[in-house]
């Protein structure tokens, strides 16, 4: 079953600076500093909403892309991974980075990357531990290790 949206992603050539922009005129919170599938990013609550800003896309050095600034993806929460990948599989969904479980600073997850018709990026994600609550705006980089 789908939770729900966990995040959205976006790209910035100066993620201090759009960061910053958030937080000030926008009252965003800065919940977390890190470092994923190599790529560094900030993840900000803005009311209820999480936003990843990313200085690249996990997924863009495997395809060759340079995905310009802006939107990158879609994150939905699912109750069960391995059954909305099935589904995604038997529709011909081909995926843009394989199913697989990761670690990071955020707890463990479940994911996959996909495209949905009309090339919007989305991925599936099963949290199986949650440490979200933990953060503090404070970087912890050196917990990722994806």
């Amino acid at each position: 079953m789908l939770v729900g949206m966990w995040n959205y992603a976006v790209k910035a050539h100066d993620l201090e600076e759009t960061t910053n922009f958030y937080v000030e005129q926008m009252g965003a919170e800065v919940r977390l500093q890190g470092v994923v599938f190599g790529c560094n990013y900030n993840l900000i609550r803005m009311g209820e909403t999480r936003v990843l800003i990313f200085d690249k896309a996990p997924y863009e050095e495997e395809y060759g892309w340079d995905l310009p600034p802006g939107f990158l993806h879609v994150v939905y929460e699912v109750d069960n991974h391995e059954e909305h990948v099935a589904r995604l599989r038997e529709a011909g969904v081909e995926f843009l980075m394989q199913p697989q479980e990761i670690e990071t600073a955020l707890g463990r997850r479940k994911i996959a990357f996909f495209e949905a018709p009309g090339g919007i990026r989305t991925e599936v994600m099963e949290i199986l531990e949650d440490w979200e609550e933990n953060h503090d705006g404070v970087d912890r980089s050196q917990l990722d290790n994806t």
